[in-house]
Formats: structure tokens, sequence, C-alpha cells
């Protein structure tokens, strides 16, 4: 694994430990990726907690293990909990863990996420939606560094670091009364801010290669490239999913191509579209009915889909069709993943 600079080559210092190797998908080229990994090495070898935002699929997991590899705490677990899938007893029970007949079904103790964590790095994974009724509990194990497993007596010390992320705007939440402030100025004591990927152009080739060459192997594929066209493609997308859509689209890429070149063709419709919005109008003649069709439909369908908030029977009725037609519809132009994540957004 390497951590390095795709433009000079160059590793990434470890502040005590020389070079060293960490996560490959964490490829940069940008000088607002270069200014934060030179804020990574920085704090590292600090215990502030840290809190890293950004969109959905720009890398913050990923910010979070350099951060962890980086620092004195290397060696040591690196514990990431989903905090969006947790709330009320789940919640107590995955971060405090349980003595053996601390509830029904309780047949052994259980260590938590704070014990598993030991001295290393506990990350947090969609702080934001930690439950209100929990963020108390959360917050008391923050400042007096102890914790009890449920139906225990014995207090067990907290010593992990704590680096928190979240795609949520955790100032307004405070605003809003649904985040504590107590809880965020204590999380927010370094704040990171990642761009997403159509703010640093510069690594959206680089990374596909890199995921090109990483699925090659996986699945033994030979001699795949990705042609000319195909690259301006994806040049010119705007990238809703960040790195993560990248390396999903690059992996069905892999695995459905039957050899050779990757061709623009290849790429969902929605993407060869954005591609045909700066195309010459000689590359624009040549567009046959049946194209010109599919893209007033995608269209259509994104569009409805805004105006209706993601509700499909209303999507059906602004567009005059049937349910049924829209699911094909969906299927047919590969919008499914696309819709799902305005959804969530």
């Amino acid at each position: 694994m390497e951590f390095k600079d795709k433009e000079s080559g160059n590793f990434l210092p470890h502040p005590s430990r020389g070079l060293l190797p960490v996560e490959p998908e964490f490829i940069f080229r940008s000088a607002s990726m270069r200014a934060l990994c030179d804020l990574a090495a920085q704090v590292a070898p600090s215990d502030a907690p840290v809190l890293i935002s950004g969109e959905s699929g720009t890398g913050k997991e990923l910010f979070a293990r350099l951060l962890h590899t980086l620092s004195n705490r290397g060696e040591k677990p690196f514990v990431p909990v989903n905090c969006g899938v947790l709330k009320g007893e789940l919640f107590a029970d995955k971060f405090f863990g349980h003595e053996m007949g601390a509830f029904t079904g309780a047949n052994r103790r259980q260590k938590g996420s704070f014990e598993l964590a030991e001295d290393g790095t506990l990350f947090l994974d969609e702080v934001g939606e930690i439950p209100q009724p929990n963020q108390v509990d959360f917050l008391r194990v923050l400042e007096e560094k102890l914790f009890k497993r449920l139906g225990g007596e014995r207090d067990q010390p907290f010593q992990a670091r704590i680096v928190a992320a979240t795609n949520r705007v955790l100032p307004e939440m405070v605003r809003e009364g649904t985040f504590r402030a107590d809880l965020f100025y204590r999380l927010n004591v370094v704040p990171v801010s990642l761009p997403p990927l159509r703010e640093r152009q510069e690594e959206i080739l680089p990374l596909a290669e890199h995921f090109l060459t990483h699925f090659c192997h996986r699945y033994h594929k030979h001699g795949l490239s990705m042609g000319p066209r195909t690259v301006r493609v994806l040049m010119r997308y705007d990238w809703p999913g960040n790195v993560r859509e990248l390396k999903n689209l690059v992996e069905r890429l892999v695995l459905l191509s039957r050899g050779g070149a990757i061709r623009a063709s290849d790429l969902p419709l929605e993407m060869q579209m954005g591609a045909t919005t700066e195309a010459s109008p000689r590359d624009s003649a040549c567009h046959t009915l049946e194209t010109a069709v599919r893209e007033a439909e995608i269209r259509a369908i994104l569009r409805a889909f805004k105006a209706a908030h993601g509700n499909k029977p209303e999507i059906a009725r602004l567009l005059n069709i049937s349910p049924r037609t829209l699911r094909l519809k969906v299927a047919q132009y590969d919008l499914k993943e696309r819709l799902s994540r305005r959804a969530a957004g």
C-alpha cells in the first residue's frame, strides 16, 4: 500500500517513523488535498479529537485511518462504528458492552466499542445521527474518561482517541437543538473538511486508473484500458457520489467488460448526456433519434423526481405513465442508484 502524491511521487513522511505505507485509495494531486495531508501529519501525533465533514463518498473513513496510521497509536486498534444505525439500548450495548445476564439473551460478557478501541482510535461515522438521549451518555464518557458495561458495577477506563465524521452540517443542528452544543465543541477540536471530487478534478483520472488496476487484478481481467472519449466523459461528470461512485462504476465496468478498451458507450447514459452538453455541433448532429429520446426521458424523470420529492406514485402521475412503466424506465436507464442518492441527500 502506498500513500503518495501522484504528481511528485513522494511519500508522506511519518512524524516519528519515517516513510509509511497506508491506504492506496487516498490518492491526491490537488492543492486542497495536499494541504489536508499536511494537516493530518501535523495533528496525528496528538490526542486531540478530529471532526471530518464532507459529502458521502469523499473518503472520510480513509482520512480517519490515515490519521490513525500516522499517529503513535498506529499499531493499536482502529474501531469504526456507524452511528447512523444505532439508537436506544442498541446504541448503549454497541458502545458500552454488557455483562452476562444484563438483559434477556445476554448469555456472555460482551465488550463494547469503548473497550475494544483500547488506547487506539475510535472512529464515529455519521456522528450527527446519534440520537439526542444517547448524546448525553456519550458526552459523559468523553468528559469523565470512564464507562460501565451494561449490568456492570466497575468503572472501565476510556483511553482511545476520537475521530468523528459526518455529512451533516452540525453547526446548523446545534442551532436547531438536534445536536448538543457541548458534544459538538468536544468533537470539533480539529475540524477537517474534505472537498467533493468535482472540486478536485485532478484526482479523477488517477483514481479511475487505480481502481481499474485493482479490479482487473481482482477479477482476473487483463488488457483493459479506458479510451480517450471515456476519459473525457469521466472528467466532465460531476460525481455526486464522489470517490465511492467512481469506485463502484469502475468495478461494474470491469465486471461487464469483454476485453479491450472501455468505451464511452459502456458508461451509464446519464454520464454520456453530461458529456454531450459540451460536445461540438458536429458531434451533436451525429446523435440518433433514439439517443435524443432517451436523453429527453432521463431529464424528464429527474425533473419529476425533484418536483415530487422522490414520491414514486407522484413521479408517475407527473410523467403521465404507470408506476410499472416508471420502474422499467428507471431500470433501463440505470437511474436507481442516482435517484437513491438524491432521496438520501
